[in-house]
């Protein structure tokens, strides 16, 4: 590898390694926040038991709507932390499932991405 790529790759790797532990910072924030801060999960649920007007399919769909939302945030968060120890151990943009590098491109547009496009079309849903 070439002084001029290893400067290139380091510099992918700071820029990889400061959004990832930015979006880190957002996801816990925001896991925090769903989870009612400083307060109690029991407090929380509380205040969304269903009221004298609510039906109980809104207040299903509304249970049902935010763990969705908290289930979505944790699956990200873990991505990122394993992205995060990937980029620490050497293994990052390189992909868990063939070993394939993972193309810049991609890591640009997903830091926290463990596959390439051919892996990842394979765990999506047909």
């Amino acid at each position: 590898m070439s002084q001029n790529n290893s400067t290139l790759q380091r510099h992918h790797s700071h820029v990889h390694l400061e959004r990832l532990e930015n979006m880190l910072a957002d996801l816990m924030r925001l896991i925090s926040e769903q989870r009612g801060g400083l307060r109690s999960r029991a407090e929380v649920a509380s205040e969304n038991l269903p009221g004298p007007g609510d039906s109980h399919a809104q207040s299903i769909t509304q249970r049902d709507l935010d763990f969705g939302l908290g289930e979505r945030e944790t699956a990200r968060l873990h991505e990122v932390e394993a992205a995060l120890k990937r980029l620490h151990d050497g293994s990052y943009g390189v992909c868990t499932d063939c070993g394939a590098d993972i193309m810049e491109a991609r890591l640009d547009a997903m830091p926290e991405t463990a596959h390439c496009m051919a892996c990842q079309l394979q765990h999506e849903p047909h």
